[in-house]
């Protein structure tokens, strides 16, 4: 089955109508919320799935000529899929200028790995609140990956999202220890360097782009607006934030840790 929600094209099974209104549901709100904070405009070809299995969705959602290169790198691409399949609430890919998200509904969520989530989020909602807070996420990673966000951005983003679609703080505040690991860490990388075989690591970049993306929104809102209008390059996103704090861009890291760490302790 397939319906037009907020401009995304929806597609789900029969069987899984329950798990669609939800996932239904958060998509309209969510389209709204993003538009609202940041102004991003939903994306020409934007597509979302009740995702039951990685091998399926990958096939479903891909254009013709897509599906020919899966196929051909399949065993590269399924070794990939499965290590992240048990902890991924959702997945956000792109082919050409066609966005896919794909969020699994509660029942594979629940019977997940969620060891990881753990780490990160306090444990204060419901699982419809988080196939909810999920669809959120992954339609704001579907709403910038033309962007080329850096890794702190493009997951702070995310993660930020949740917390405002849900209206209520989700991230655990003893994060903040992992900044520190992450200073001595790089500063650029896009999403492929994270894995969930380097589970600290993984936390590391996801802490570190969720508390200085929400400290941005919390002090200079306007800020995170600018930043993603403009679609600057990787390194300029994080001149721009230095030159508005008057942190030193060459130690960007260091000073950004003792000014989240001064802000929120």
């Amino acid at each position: 089955m397939n319906e037009n929600i907020a401009g995304l094209r929806f597609f789900y099974d029969s069987e899984e109508q329950k798990a669609a209104r939800i996932i239904g549901s958060a998509c309209q709100k969510s389209v709204q919320l993003i538009q609202q904070c940041w102004g991003l405009k939903t994306p020409e070809d934007c597509r979302v799935y009740v995702m039951t299995s990685w091998l399926r969705f990958l096939f479903q959602s891909a254009p013709w000529h897509w599906k020919i290169y899966i196929g051909l790198t399949l065993p590269f691409v399924a070794m990939r899929a499965r290590a992240t399949w048990p902890y991924a609430g959702g997945w956000a890919l792109q082919y050409g200028k066609r966005r896919v998200i794909g969020i699994k509904p509660p029942r594979l969520i629940q019977e997940g790995n969620r060891s990881l989530g753990e780490i990160v989020f306090i444990q204060n909602r419901s699982i419809d609140e988080i196939v909810q807070s999920v669809t959120c996420h992954e339609l704001v990673h579907a709403f910038t990956l033309h962007l080329k966000l850096p890794t702190w951005l493009h997951e702070g983003l995310a993660t930020l999202a949740m917390e405002l679609y849900l209206d209520k703080p989700i991230v655990r505040e003893d994060t903040l220890e992992y900044l520190d690991d992450q200073v001595r860490g790089s500063t650029n990388g896009g999403v492929e360097n994270l894995r969930v075989e380097k589970p600290e690591t993984l936390v590391s970049a996801y802490m570190r782009g969720y508390w200085l993306t929400r400290y941005i929104d919390e002090t200079r809102p306007g800020l995170l607006k600018d930043m993603l209008s403009r679609g600057v390059d990787q390194g300029s996103f994080e001149e721009m934030v230095a030159s508005a704090y008057g942190i030193d861009k060459d130690n960007f890291w260091k000073g950004v840790c003792v000014t989240l760490r001064s802000f929120y302790q």
